[in-house]
């Protein structure tokens, strides 16, 4: 049974049986709240794009180095068991003299990136600085929580977002003079709940990794927001001037 709804269970059990029963629905009170919790956690995962850009006159013979060389990265790459590797971001786009306002283009360029991924950041950059020197430019580095690491903390920051949505629901009710609440639903909110670290880009970061800079992985926040609602019963009268 998934955490937040042994918690909506557990929630359950502040309110007087006899009430559930009892109770006309018409009368409560409806209550929507939201509550988040976070936490700053170490970085355990890097990652690295390199690119490779090719020019030339002759459209087959620049995709003909893109592919010779992304085959011999892909490679290389694979034989690093601490690196999960991928490529991505193909494009091919025609290079036009302004000057002359030629209506064909002058070249062509062609370019693709390679993606390394993995917890051991050591060897990442010693393979990143290998591919570098054959021929790849680093274009990113990055560091950010891995989606197990996320998971885990997850769980954790759920139990505590839900304890703080029954306190702000407890409070809203006692302020409101209710006897007791009925929590009728409650949602878990995935998105926007994970913050990485910024990305390391400059335009100098083609020779970065071939003097073995001092990288530093940082924090990212983990963060969990539930919101829901909930019926609060015997909730004391508001009265207008009128009524008084």
């Amino acid at each position: 049974m998934p955490r937040f709804l042994i918690a909506l269970f557990v929630a359950l059990l502040f309110v007087p049986t006899a009430a559930l029963t009892s109770d006309d629905d018409d009368d409560a009170t409806l209550l929507s709240l939201t509550a988040s919790a976070e936490r700053e956690v170490d970085n355990d995962l890097m990652t690295v794009n390199l690119s490779i850009e090719r020019r030339a006159a002759d459209v087959g013979e620049a995709v003909e180095e893109v592919n010779s060389l992304m085959r011999q990265a892909l490679d290389q790459a694979k034989r690093e068991p601490a690196a999960e590797v991928r490529s991505l971001g193909y494009s091919t786009s025609p290079v036009y003299d302004r000057e002359r306002k030629q209506v064909e283009p002058v070249a062509w360029q062609v370019s693709q990136v390679l993606e390394l991924k993995g917890k051991d950041f050591e060897k990442l950059t010693a393979l990143a600085g290998d591919l570098q020197q054959a021929g790849l430019a680093i274009t990113q580095i990055r560091f950010s929580v891995s989606p197990e690491a996320q998971a885990g903390y997850r769980d954790e920051l759920l139990d505590e977002a839900i304890v703080r949505w029954q306190r702000i629901a407890q409070r809203m009710g006692a302020s409101l003079g209710a006897s007791h609440l009925f929590p009728t639903e409650m949602t878990l909110h995935e998105n926007g709940g994970f913050h990485p670290s910024p990305m390391l880009r400059s335009a100098a970061m083609e020779g970065a990794l071939a003097s073995a800079p001092a990288l530093e992985a940082g924090r990212s926040t983990v963060r969990v927001t539930v919101s829901g609602q909930a019926r609060a019963f015997g909730v004391t009268p508001l009265h207008t001037r009128e009524d008084r």
